[in-house]
């Protein structure tokens, strides 16, 4: 993975979010005055639509140029968005060896070095931390919404065919023909729709009790409103937006103000297709179902019919002042949408070529009224930079004379001398670098073993005898221990045989009585050395531990004066390259100087 390009596109992401989050404020605020002074003038749609306008600015990855822009009242203040998002800076932009070495010779104040250190750090712990809000953000929502899809998905579907029937008639009546389930909620709380692909409607078994028949389409025709208006993909989009500008408190503001005034696009529409008789019971609705309300917080995936307790009282008065809004009368709306849109949906307009170029020879007029301070000023510059090509030529040589001093002294051959790693440091004194990791594996490796053989012997060694001569063999497989244990279950079974038939006072029975015993004592005595050799090993293992334990702590011993012995050749020779790199950046600036010269001298004449 190249991080340099990751790392471009990190900055460019947080160039634009500022940026973007800078000038919706001024939206925002645009907004919320159109708003209060419009007042009741403006019917629900009006302002639903105004916040959709901050949710679009607030994702648009880039804006045109003009000027009825409302940022050009101060373009200082207020940047202008960048024309490109989603880029990583051309290579040409990058920094050039010359751009390098005038920045390491140019004359400079003293300690802006170190502030300009400090600025950076500053702009990456803000960055950090942006970035950090936004994966909080993001994951907090998803593990909600983790949670809340598992808890549906476990929840019993409705049976009840009254229900179901109400609901179908109320998709007629909003036209909608998706296919939509409705989900018993078993806990109180208020009707709401959860899912963007396969919607389903929670519907508490409170609510199914305490409102009749009429009442349940009311509810049943809000969440239908949502399903047509696609509000969980909108939902969706406002969780982006406000991941991305979380630092901003006007962002919040506005997406709440965005949800509520839905609902009330919502609300319209239920009383659109409700009898005038009919709105004041939807009112009484919304009333009832606070008995049982509980405010769980902003998901993604779910539109209740309440979403916030103190809304209530401003949507039971528009729906007590609910009248059908004409198409007429949205046209003022229209045009205060589409000049709010023009002033704040472009950026600052950019200036002509010949203004700049104007300021630009005027700035120059002014920097240099006059050739001959110029060229002393120039001459002045080249000779500091002669003299402090010097100095570095003198400090290069001592720091050549050191290099070479050490080299001759650790016998550093022309192949060790080219590179630069101390592993190259390592190979040439006979000490493999692999050698101590191989050290510590065989160790790890022995270790194991030991531990392995070590409990294998104990815990054998706590059996009776006759369950350790049952175990032993699955434990410790054995051929000889295999074929004596064998010959004696048959001797066993002969001998059984022979007792049934002829008593145990048989001959061939006692024969067969003294067979069984002299491999009773050879099974027993194969245990024990079975049992010997594992401790033998065990004992064994531990030796290797022990030597592998010496051999790795030589091992780390001649690492570490091989890393003391040629540390100090190491330093000198990454000083003598840092003293080469500055030298040749004087070099290279001393050239850019005269060459400018002798093209200012040839355009005078």
């Amino acid at each position: 993975m190249n991080f340099n390009v990751v790392n471009q596109f990190l900055d460019s992401i947080f160039e634009w979010t500022w940026r973007t989050s800078l000038q919706a404020s001024v939206l925002i605020l645009l907004v919320c005055l159109i708003q209060l002074a419009a007042g009741k003038w403006l019917v629900p749609r009006s302002r639903y639509f105004l916040g959709v306008l901050v949710l679009v600015r607030l994702l648009l990855p880039a804006v045109p140029p003009s000027a009825f822009s409302i940022f050009n009242l101060s373009k200082d203040l207020l940047p202008a968005a960048p024309q490109t998002v989603f880029s990583v800076a051309p290579s040409s932009s990058r920094p050039t060896t010359l751009a390098l070495a005038k920045s390491l010779v140019s004359p400079a104040p003293v300690g802006m070095g170190a502030g300009v250190d400090r600025q950076v750090d500053w702009l990456k712990a803000v960055q950090l931390l942006w970035l950090l809000g936004l994966m909080v953000n993001l994951l907090t929502v998803l593990r909600q919404q983790r949670k809340l899809a598992r808890w549906i998905a476990a929840a019993r579907p409705m049976g009840d065919e009254r229900i179901l029937s109400l609901l179908e008639s109320c998709k007629r009546v909003m036209g909608v023909r998706r296919q939509i389930r409705v989900v018993l909620a078993p806990q109180p709380g208020t009707p709401g729709l959860f899912g963007f692909i396969k919607p389903r409607v929670l519907l508490p078994e409170s609510a199914t009790r305490k409102l009749r028949d009429r009442e349940l389409q009311m509810v049943f025709l809000h969440e239908l409103a949502h399903v047509r208006r696609g509000d969980i993909l909108l939902n969706w989009i406002v969780i982006v937006a406000r991941s991305l500008h979380w630092f901003n408190p006007l962002v919040w503001l506005a997406l709440r103000r965005l949800r509520a005034d839905r609902e009330l696009v919502c609300d319209a529409m239920v009383m659109s297709r409700l009898a005038a008789d009919e709105r004041r019971a939807y009112g009484d609705v919304l009333i009832k179902l606070l008995d049982n309300f509980s405010d769980a917080g902003f998901r993604p995936s779910l539109a209740p019919v309440i979403n916030r307790k103190h809304e209530i009282k401003r949507r039971v008065a528009m729906i007590a002042q609910f009248k059908p809004v004409s198409r007429v009368a949205l046209l003022p709306s229209a045009v205060i949408i589409v000049a709010v849109c023009c002033f704040t949906f472009t950026r600052a307009a950019e200036r002509s070529p010949k203004s700049s170029a104007k300021e630009k020879s005027a700035r120059q007029t002014e920097a240099q009224p006059d050739d001959r301070p110029s060229k002393s000023s120039a001459s002045a510059a080249l000779d500091s930079l002669k003299k402090q090509l010097e100095e570095q030529n003198a400090q290069v040589r001592e720091a050549q004379k050191r290099f070479d001093n050490l080299r001759s002294e650790l016998g550093i051959s022309d192949f060790l001398a080219e590179g630069e790693s101390l592993a190259e440091a390592r190979r040439s004194s006979g000490l493999n670098p692999e050698a101590i990791h191989r050290l510590e594996s065989e160790k790890i490796g022995a270790e194991t073993e030991y531990r392995r053989l070590d409990s294998l012997s104990s815990l054998l060694a706590s059996k009776g005898e006759g369950e350790l001569q049952r175990v032993i063999n699955v434990a410790v497989p054995d051929e000889l221990l295999t074929s004596l244990l064998k010959a004696k279950a048959e001797c066993e079974q002969r001998l059984a045989n022979l007792g049934s038939k002829f008593g145990p006072e048989n001959p061939e029975a006692k024969g067969t009585q003294e067979e069984l015993r002299k491999i009773h004592e050879q099974v027993k005595g194969r245990v024990e050395g079975i049992m010997a050799g594992l401790r033998v090993k065990a004992e064994a293992v531990q030796a290797e531990i022990k030597s592998l334990r010496v051999a790795l702590n030589e091992a780390r011993m001649r690492d570490a004066e091989v890393a003391a012995k040629y540390r100090p050749y190491l330093e000198a020779k990454r000083l003598l390259e840092n003293l080469q790199k500055v030298r040749d950046a004087i070099q290279l600036r001393i050239l850019q100087e005269q060459i400018d010269a002798a093209l200012s001298s040839s355009s005078r004449r």
